[in-house]
């Protein structure tokens, strides 16, 4: 049956003022909020009828995924059209979607990787030069896209994939979460510790050498600005590295699948809630404060307009940032 999808008006939504968690101690309640907003919250849902587990925006059109299927919607006219499968692929279980310089949508899967061109898919698999075909995490740097899959890494660059496993330098070939930096250093999150790759030198962060608490990295995150690096590692930790040292936060909240930064908050998305932490260090877990209506989220973005978009258990939520710059 065809997945209906459709609008919600804009709405408004009140940030009340409250009780925030000390830095120190995220849960411990203390000070008031001290990133208000002037005026509250402005957001619009498009709809699903299954949690939304990826997406992208092109233009006026978003991508996204169920774990049923893959759908567009037309956010101009509300049209939409399902997709089963992705060119010779299913497109049940797609783990990530990334838009590419050229404005192409891909779309990693337990059965290879596809490409949107133009109206048609194109798909790349082991045969193609994956290092396996479950396909688990995707990143764009500028006109290269990497793939993390159960079997390693792959760079797609000039119509050709190039691999990288543990004998390229990688500690793991369980290639969990990517993300690559402003200078065009690539971030892999493993589930043996988390790699960086400069292009030519390969550096290792890890639990041995007290960089982590945990070794199973499933999300990474690149914080605009900063180039720091978020982690989510082990069932409840985080952690952040500004390129000098890494800060643990431990046992802050279980699952995370999605972290994004809008220049004065950072977001951490999971199953089973939303969080925040504020600029001045201050963590918000109370949805009521959030002003978003999301009990899970799953990928979380910021468009170059710097407004915010979650994929969440109703559908697809967009968020006028009141701190887009």
């Amino acid at each position: 049956m065809l997945k209906r999808l459709g609008l919600i008006s804009a709405v408004t939504v009140l940030v009340l003022g409250a009780n925030f968690a000390a830095f120190s101690n995220p849960r411990n309640e203390g000070r008031a909020d001290s990133v208000s907003f002037e005026r509250p919250n402005e957001f619009r849902i498009y709809r699903a009828t299954s949690p939304v587990k990826a997406f992208v925006v092109v233009r006026n059109i978003i991508w996204y995924a169920t774990d049923e299927s893959v759908t567009s919607l037309n956010i101009s006219n509300n049209s939409h059209q399902q997709f089963p499968r992705l060119g010779t692929i299913g497109s049940d279980g797609v783990k990530a979607m990334v838009l590419d310089a050229g404005g192409q949508v891909w779309f990693a899967t337990k059965a290879g990787v596809a490409v949107r061109s133009g109206n048609n898919f194109t798909v790349y698999t082991t045969e193609n030069g994956l290092p396996d075909n479950n396909a688990l995490s995707l990143a764009v740097s500028k006109g290269d896209v990497w793939v993390g899959t159960a079997g390693g890494a792959a760079r797609f660059r000039n119509g050709s994939w190039t691999k990288f496993t543990t004998a390229e330098g990688l500690v793991s070939n369980k290639v969990q979460a990517i993300a690559v930096d402003s200078k065009g250093t690539v971030w892999f999150g493993t589930d043996r510790g988390i790699n960086s790759f400069d292009g030519s030198k390969w550096q290792l962060y890890d639990a041995r050498q007290k960089h982590l608490e945990w070794n199973d990295t499933k999300v990474l995150s690149v914080e605009p600005g900063t180039d720091a690096i978020w982690a989510a590692t082990g069932p409840r930790d985080l952690a952040r590295f500004d390129g000098k040292e890494w800060r643990k936060y431990m046992e802050l909240h279980p699952g995370v699948t999605a972290i994004m930064n809008d220049t004065r908050r950072t977001w951490f998305g999971s199953p089973t809630g939303l969080f925040r932490l504020n600029v001045d260090g201050e963590w918000v877990f109370d949805p009521n404060r959030l002003g978003i209506p999301a009990s899970q989220v799953y990928q979380m973005h910021r468009d170059d307009k710097g407004d915010l978009w979650f994929g969440m258990e109703q559908g697809v939520l967009w968020l006028n940032n009141p701190y887009r710059r």
